[in-house]
């Protein structure tokens, strides 16, 4: 078997790989601003209540083949549950074609764990749940103590203060329009990525929210005085930066 194959092989077993913890994911947006377990009870229909068979609950496929619909009420089922796993499955694939099976690609998609269940948590809820902050911080730690995220513990405590200092600037000079929660995030992102780090992924999160901004306005989607949640943009600056440094 040539280099290729293998290759490719461990592409698509990593992608499979995402579209899993992507499923696992759509759990934890759901149930973590609920307080509820993670892990049990198994899925059920929001609405008839009724336990979602294995065989309706593989990524991706079993929404097109139940027609995105629920097998025994017809209840609707969410697009962005399909979306959320393929985009997990394909930043997994990204990140190994950026870096390999290395150490840093493990930091990297533990990472992209955290963001997408923060992000829309933010999207739906309007908050940043400290205890995923908490998990977040503590592996940026660990990661920076090993320096498997290419920082050390130093670089990333210097990347905590400038992160949150940069922010609670911001949220000063913008009259608190930047949440507690974002300037938290920020200072977390730094500790996984140092002072550079987190000044590049600020830039980049700044550019994408101006980017979806304007677009929201222009399509009359938002007005100018509704409130847009910022960390979808914090975690597509980090995963822009991660991809193109």
């Amino acid at each position: 078997m040539n280099a290729e194959l293998i290759y490719a092989g461990i592409a698509a077993f990593l992608f499979i790989y995402g579209l899993i913890i992507g499923s696992f994911l759509n759990v934890c947006i759901y149930r973590i601003p609920e307080k509820k377990s993670i892990i049990y009870p198994p899925s059920a229909c929001p609405k008839c209540n009724k336990r979602i068979k294995w065989h309706d609950n593989i990524p991706v496929l079993s929404f097109f083949l139940l027609g995105g619909k629920c097998r025994f009420c017809g209840e609707k089922i969410s697009l962005r549950y399909p979306i959320i796993e393929f985009m997990t499955g394909l930043l997994f694939v990204l990140f190994f074609i950026k870096f390999g099976v290395e150490k840093i690609y493990f930091f990297y998609i533990i990472m992209v764990g955290y963001l997408i269940t923060l992000a829309l948590i933010d999207i739906d809820r309007k908050i940043v749940p400290d205890g995923i902050l908490k998990y977040m911080l503590v592996t940026g730690a660990v990661f920076s103590v090993f320096k498997f995220g290419g920082i050390n513990l130093f670089e990333g405590i210097i990347g905590a203060t400038a992160g949150g200092t940069l922010l609670l600037i911001l949220n000063y000079f913008t009259n608190g329009k930047i949440g507690e929660g974002d300037i938290k995030l920020a200072s977390v992102i730094g500790m996984c990525t140092g002072a550079a780090g987190i000044f590049s992924v600020m830039f980049y999160s700044f550019i994408a929210g101006a980017v979806v901004s304007v677009f929201l306005l222009a399509s009359g989607k938002k007005g100018r005085k509704d409130e847009i949640a910022f960390v979808p943009f914090i975690a597509a600056g980090f995963i822009i930066n991660a991809l193109l440094a």
